[in-house]
């Protein structure tokens, strides 16, 4: 039976929300649960055959200057450390967690995902290797946006926001984060639009309007910028499916468009 004639609950592909928590119990209480609505091989065809078509058409785009993109956008790219927090029953448990962010006024707010900061008791960010400290302003865990403030914002530079309207299947697109929280700088990769308008859900609630990328992400990747070919954020690092129940996901990965994240922020700015 084709993937789209089965019901949704053999259809539906479970997703690690990239939050990089060491402790397995604090992962899952703090990260996992994320499901997509439309997650399957048949979603990166389509994707890999409109970038052929795009770049055999004359007067096509050039390829992005990756490392122009980086280098615009990197001293805007903060890396996230947690001590998280969680209670499970009559059981205390803790753990660290990794994430990424992007500074977006001279004021030090930090844009992240909720899940980031969920159960921090204690948050602290390394801007261009330099370790401050910061607070929690707010967070919707519903729609998966938060917002950090830097206790020290000396010398920020805030990074350069698009629009998400203006995305379309085809673009290429940069992602920036602190994959799998390694150290000596941010992970890079690169990929294209894969399609925009999909929707997944959470333990809480149904993420919508989320655009999908094959840009790698991966854990600790989550708050961080995908970036446009003009070194403009046009989104949030949320979420990347995974293969399971017989269905396998390659290069899925889901984004929050900075149109509605930005909107969600100014509510706490």
């Amino acid at each position: 039976m084709p993937p789209e004639e089965r019901p949704p609950s053999s259809r539906r592909n479970r997703l690690a929300a990239a939050a990089a928590l060491t402790l397995a119990a604090v992962a899952a209480g703090a990260g996992a649960g994320y499901v997509a609505g439309r997650a399957g091989e048949e979603g990166a065809a389509p994707a890999a055959s409109t970038q052929a078509v795009e770049a055999a058409m004359p007067g096509a785009s050039a390829p992005i200057d990756v490392a122009q993109v980086v280098a615009a956008v990197e001293p805007s790219t903060v890396s996230i450390s947690t001590h998280v927090v969680q209670q499970q029953g009559p059981f205390r448990v803790e753990g660290e967690g990794a994430g990424t962010g992007i500074i977006i006024d001279k004021d030090g707010h930090i844009l992240t995902n909720a899940h980031v900061v969920n159960g921090a008791t204690d948050v602290s960010v390394a801007v261009n290797g330099e370790e401050r400290s910061a607070t929690v302003v707010g967070a919707d865990p519903a729609r998966d946006i938060a917002v950090i403030q830097l206790d020290d914002a000396t010398g920020v530079k805030p990074a350069a926001l698009g629009s998400s309207a203006d995305v379309a299947v085809g673009d290429q697109v940069v992602a920036i984060g602190n994959a799998l929280a390694l150290e000596g700088g941010p992970t890079v990769t690169q990929g294209i639009i894969s399609a925009t308008d999909r929707s997944i859900d959470t333990e809480s609630s149904r993420l919508s309007h989320l655009i999908q990328t094959d840009a790698a992400i991966s854990s600790g990747n989550s708050g961080g910028p995908l970036v446009d070919a003009a070194g403009e954020v046009i989104g949030i690092n949320t979420a990347v499916a995974s293969s399971g129940g017989g269905v396998q996901a390659s290069n899925i990965g889901f984004v929050i468009p900075i149109d509605a994240a930005m909107e969600i922020a100014q509510q706490y700015i």
